[in-house]
């Protein structure tokens, strides 16, 4: 990976985030050609690469709803994105969604407000999992970042999962209604069987969650 200055280069207008700079860097070990690293500012990562031929820009913005939107507030600023797909992990308490399960977000409630998804990456995404058989549940998350420090599962009242990142990200189009957003996320926690994702099925789970997100996000883009 090379490392090219951030506020020279131009950055491609299709982006997956992450919360983790690991996964960036897995992302990007794994899938990605002509892999350049803009950015490892604050201990978060941003690269640029090829997936299909297909540039795209790749960033990790840490845990939670602030950090997330002060990463991609700034990206926004600066370039001209078009897509936003975002890679995470979420909790339930329902018995129907197993730890591993992928899940695609229509709708992400904070607060009692709702926020929904893109409908034109929500039907791509549909297609490429029957193309390429990939199993993955439709579901409403409820974002609350303070989970992380209360521990209290509070979702809304259609919520099947929470997560701390989703409903920022959706936000986006209140401020630029030309961006495209999507989440997909990886249960791991199921409070109601007390069980926690192992390393194995976090890997193997989320290489085709990974696969759905990159699919998704050159979708018509090539």
């Amino acid at each position: 990976m090379n490392l090219i200055d951030s506020y020279q280069c131009v950055l491609p207008n299709v982006c997956l985030i992450t919360d983790d700079p690991y996964r960036v860097k897995m992302i990007a070990a794994h899938y990605l050609d002509n892999v350049e690293i803009f950015t490892e500012t604050r201990g978060q990562v941003g690269l640029v690469g090829k997936f299909n031929n297909v540039p795209l820009t790749v960033l990790s913005t840490g845990i939670g709803k602030t950090s997330t939107m002060a990463y991609l507030t700034e990206l926004c600023a600066k370039n001209q994105i078009k897509r936003v797909i975002y890679i995470g992990d979420c909790i339930t308490e329902d018995f129907s969604l197993p730890i591993g399960s992928i899940l695609y977000i229509d709708k992400a409630y904070e607060d009692g407000k709702g926020y929904d998804a893109s409908e034109n990456l929500l039907q791509s995404a549909e297609l490429i999992m029957r193309e390429n058989k990939i199993k993955a549940n439709r579901c409403v998350t409820t974002t609350d970042d303070h989970y992380l420090i209360d521990k209290k599962y509070k979702i809304s009242q259609e919520s099947k999962i929470l997560d701390f990142t989703t409903s920022a990200i959706y936000g986006l189009n209140q401020i630029y209604s030309e961006i495209e957003t999507l989440s997909i996320l990886n249960v791991c926690e199921n409070r109601s069987t007390n069980e926690t994702i192992e390393e194995a099925v976090r890997q193997s789970r989320g290489h085709f969650a990974t696969l759905l997100a990159l699919l998704t996000a050159i979708y018509k883009n090539n």
